[in-house]
C-alpha cells in the first residue's frame, strides 16, 4: 500500500513541478517583454505600468473572443441517422442539402443517371433541374441565390468537363455569388486531367473517398462558401460508387468484364483505394447550417449618414435587392409598408433596382425611373443600400472627389472602387440595409423632407422628357414593328395584369431602354452582370419561375443573345415553365440553325423552315424562332410588318400569355423589329 502511495506523491510532484516550470516561463518572458517596452521608451516605468495595464485587460479579452469564435463556428448536431435507413450516398446528400434549405439544385440532363440524387430529393422537397449547358446551370443557380438567399448547387460530370464551366465559375465570382460544385465521378472509365488547373477558379477543392465524409465535407464547404467578403466556389468530388446502393454498385461492377473486375478489386483491396460501406447500425451525423448572421446597423454609422445627408444639396438614394429579398427578413408585406414609409419621409429622389421595382408600383412620389446619368453628375451624395453586385458602384462611374459615396450591404464585399491611387473612396457598412433605411427614415427631421422639392423636379422632369421623346420615336413608321412601339405596348400591357410581372432582360440596347421605359409596372427587373461574359439570362428567367411560380415572368431579348437560350428551350417545355420570352429580332445578315452552334451567311444554303422570307419586298429572311419554340414543345408567335399597331401587339401578346398559362407551356413572341430612322426629335439609335 505504501508502494501506491509513494507512486501518487511521486506523480503529484512531478505535475507540480511542470506546472511551477510553465508558470515561470510566462513570468519569464512577461517580464523580458515589460523590460524591452520600458527600455524603447528611455526606461520610463510609466511606459511599463501602461503595458502591463493593455495586456492585463487585452489578453483576457482576446482569449474570450477567440473561445467565443470557436465556439459560434462549432457545428451543432442536429441529428444522427443509422445507415441502414438512409441506404445510399445520394440520400446523406440530399438530406445535407434539405437541412441547409436547399429547394431547388441545378445539373445537366446526362446525370440523369443518378437517379439516386432525383428520389432522395423528391422525398425533401428538392427539386434538381436537369439543364442543356453548364454556364446556364450556373447563371440559375445564381439567380436562385439573388431572389432568395440559398447557395448556389449545381451537379457536374467529373473529368475534364468541369473545364468547360469555368466560364460561369468566372462570372459567379465576379457577382459575389457563393457556388457549391459536386462533380461525380464514374465507377469505370474516370479521365485523368491536370487538376491544378481549378486551384485558379475554386476556393475549395475536397474528395470524397468515404460514405461518413459526404456530411461533413458538405455542411463544411457550404459555410466556406460564405465565410468571409468574397463568396467562392467550392468543388466537391464523389465517386458514383458511393451514391448508388450498394447492391447496385456490386451488380454494376460484376457486369462489367468480371475477370478484370476481380483483379482490380484486389488490387484497390491491398493498396488501400477500395472503401466499405458502414454497417447498417452505423450513424451519420448531420448539423444545422453554419449561417452568416447580419448585425443590426450601428446608430454612430446612421448618425454619420444622416449628418451627410442633411447637409447634402443633390443627394440619390438606390435601393436594391437585399432591402426586400433579404432572408432577415420575416413579415414580407410589412417590411414594404415600412420602406414605403421610410422613402417619402426622406424625400431623396430614389432609384430602384432589381427586386425593389416593386416600390415604384406603390406610389412613392419621389421615384425616379430614368436620368440616372444626369443625376450622377451633379449629385453630392450617393447612398447605395442593398446592392448585392459588388461591381455596380464602379459601374456608374462616379467622380468620388466631389460626390461622397455610402455603401450599405448585408455582409462586406470585396472593394471594387478605387481612385486613381488605389485607395477604396466608398464607406462601407456591413448591416442589415432594410433595418438601416427604416431607422435612417425614421429619425430623419421633418424639416429637412422637403428640402430636395427642386432636385426631385428636375429630375422627373429629365425622366418625363425622356419618356416623350420615346413615345414620339414609337410613332415613327417602320417597315415591320418600331421597338419603341414594343417597348410602349409591353408596358401598357403589364399594366392589364392582375399582378406586376418579373422581367429578366439581356444586355443591348434594347433591354436598357425597357429598363428605364417599364419602370413603374414592374414587380422586378433583373439583369446579368455588365462585366458576365455569358450574355445569356435564361438562367435567371427560370430562376425566377422556380421561386416564384404564381407571378408572370417576361424575359427581354434580341437576336444575339437568344443564341445561347435556344438550347434550353427544351428544359422549360420540360418542367413545365410557362416563361413569355420577347425576341427584338433585327438580324438582317445571319441566321442561327436548328442546334444553335453555328451562324452562317445568309447567302449559303439555309434550312427553309427556319427562315421567314417576304421576297416580294426584297428583304433578307430572318430566323423563325416561333418555330423553333413550336419544335421544342412550346408555344410560338410572330409579330411582323401586319401586326405593327399598338393594339394588336398587346393583343398577341396577352393571347400569348393565356394559352401559356393554360398549357403550362414557354411562349416566344418573335417580333420582326426594323430601327428607326434618325429624326428630330432625340436621334433614332436606342
Amino acid at each position: 500500500m505504501r508502494e501506491y502511495q509513494d507512486i501518487i506523491n511521486s506523480g503529484v510532484n512531478r505535475g507540480d513541478r511542470l506546472l511551477h516550470n510553465f508558470f515561470n516561463s510566462i513570468s519569464y518572458q512577461s517580464n523580458y517583454m515589460v523590460d524591452r517596452v520600458e527600455r524603447a521608451f528611455g526606461g520610463s516605468k510609466l511606459a511599463g505600468d501602461v503595458f502591463k495595464i493593455t495586456a492585463g485587460v487585452g489578453v483576457p479579452l482576446a482569449l474570450g473572443y477567440g473561445i467565443h469564435r470557436y465556439m459560434s463556428q462549432r457545428p451543432k448536431l442536429k441529428e444522427k441517422i443509422p445507415w441502414g435507413q438512409l441506404r445510399n450516398g445520394g440520400n446523406v446528400i440530399s438530406r445535407v442539402l434539405n437541412n441547409h434549405n436547399i429547394r431547388f439544385a441545378f445539373s445537366l440532363s446526362e446525370l440523369q443517371d443518378i437517379k439516386t440524387i432525383n428520389e432522395c430529393s423528391f422525398e425533401n422537397k428538392m427539386k434538381v433541374i436537369q439543364m442543356k449547358n453548364y454556364n446556364n446551370a450556373i447563371v440559375a443557380a445564381g439567380g436562385v441565390f439573388r431572389m432568395t438567399g440559398q447557395i448556389g448547387v449545381v451537379f457536374v460530370n467529373g473529368g475534364p468537363e468541369i473545364i468547360s464551366m469555368i466560364n460561369g465559375i468566372v462570372n459567379a465570382k465576379v457577382d459575389n455569388i457563393p457556388l457549391v460544385v459536386i462533380a461525380i465521378n464514374p465507377i469505370i472509365g474516370e479521365q485523368d486531367f491536370d487538376k491544378k488547373l481549378l486551384n485558379n477558379y475554386f476556393k475549395y477543392i475536397n474528395e470524397i473517398t468515404n460514405i461518413n465524409e459526404i456530411s461533413e465535407v458538405l455542411e463544411d464547404s457550404f459555410a466556406k462558401s460564405v465565410e468571409s467578403e468574397h463568396s467562392s466556389s467550392i468543388l466537391i468530388e464523389i465517386s458514383q460508387a458511393l451514391l448508388l446502393p450498394e447492391e447496385e454498385t456490386k451488380e454494376y461492377l460484376e457486369n462489367f468484364q468480371k475477370s478484370r473486375w476481380y483483379i482490380n478489386k484486389i488490387w484497390d483491396e491491398f493498396s488501400g483505394r477500395t472503401f466499405k460501406y458502414p454497417s447498417e447500425t452505423s450513424e451519420i451525423s448531420f448539423h444545422y447550417p453554419r449561417l452568416r448572421m447580419v448585425e443590426s446597423p450601428s446608430n454612430r454609422h446612421v448618425d454619420n449618414v444622416l449628418n451627410h445627408l442633411v447637409k447634402a444639396k443633390h443627394p440619390v438614394l438606390v435601393i436594391g435587392d437585399q432591402c426586400l429579398v433579404s432572408n432577415n427578413i420575416n413579415n414580407k408585406d410589412l417590411n414594404l409598408e415600412s420602406l414605403k414609409l421610410s422613402i417619402q419621409l426622406l424625400g431623396v429622389p430614389t432609384f430602384l433596382n432589381g427586386f425593389s421595382k416593386c416600390l415604384g408600383t406603390m406610389g412613392i412620389n419621389n421615384i425616379v425611373n430614368d436620368s440616372m446619368e444626369y443625376s450622377l453628375e451633379r449629385c453630392d451624395l450617393l447612398i447605395s443600400m442593398g446592392i448585392s453586385s459588388p461591381s455596380f458602384i464602379n459601374d456608374l462611374k462616379i467622380d468620388t472627389s466631389k460626390t461622397k459615396v455610402y455603401s450599405i450591404e448585408e455582409f462586406s464585399q470585396p472593394a471594387s472602387f478605387s481612385n486613381k491611387f488605389g485607395f477604396d473612396m466608398v464607406e462601407r457598412y456591413a448591416c442589415d440595409p432594410s433595418a438601416f433605411l427604416l431607422h435612417l427614415g425614421f429619425i430623419f427631421p421633418k424639416s429637412h423632407s422637403n428640402k430636395w422639392n427642386k432636385w426631385l423636379y428636375d429630375l422627373q422632369e429629365k425622366d418625363s422628357i425622356s419618356l416623350l421623346i420615346n413615345e414620339k420615336k414609337s410613332d415613327i413608321k417602320v417597315d415591320n414593328v418600331n421597338p419603341f412601339m414594343l417597348i410602349r405596348s409591353l408596358k401598357d400591357t403589364f399594366k392589364r395584369l392582375e399582378k406586376p410581372p418579373v422581367i429578366v432582360s439581356d444586355k443591348g440596347e434594347f433591354c436598357d431602354v425597357a429598363n428605364t421605359t417599364l419602370g413603374g409596372t414592374v414587380l422586378s427587373l433583373i439583369q446579368p452582370s455588365k462585366f458576365s461574359s455569358h450574355t445569356s439570362s435564361i438562367g435567371l428567367a427560370i430562376a425566377s419561375k422556380l421561386c416564384f411560380p404564381e407571378t408572370d415572368v417576361y424575359m427581354l431579348t434580341d437576336n444575339i443573345s437568344i443564341i445561347n437560350c435556344v438550347q434550353e428551350f427544351g428544359t422549360l417545355s420540360y418542367y413545365r415553365l410557362p416563361i413569355n420570352i420577347i425576341v427584338a429580332n433585327n438580324e438582317k445578315h445571319s441566321i442561327i440553325n436548328p442546334l444553335g452552334h453555328d451562324i452562317v451567311n445568309l447567302q449559303n444554303q439555309q434550312p427553309k423552315n427556319l427562315l421567314d422570307n417576304q421576297s416580294k419586298n426584297n428583304e433578307a429572311p430572318r430566323t423563325a424562332f416561333h418555330k423553333i419554340m413550336n419544335a421544342y414543345g412550346g408555344n410560338g408567335f410572330i409579330i411582323n410588318k401586319d401586326h405593327r399597331s399598338k393594339d394588336d401587339i398587346e393583343n398577341i401578346i396577352l393571347d400569348g400569355r393565356e394559352k401559356s398559362l393554360n398549357t403550362h407551356r414557354p411562349v416566344l413572341f418573335n417580333v420582326w423589329t426594323d430601327i428607326p430612322k434618325q429624326s428630330g426629335i432625340g436621334g433614332g439609335a436606342m
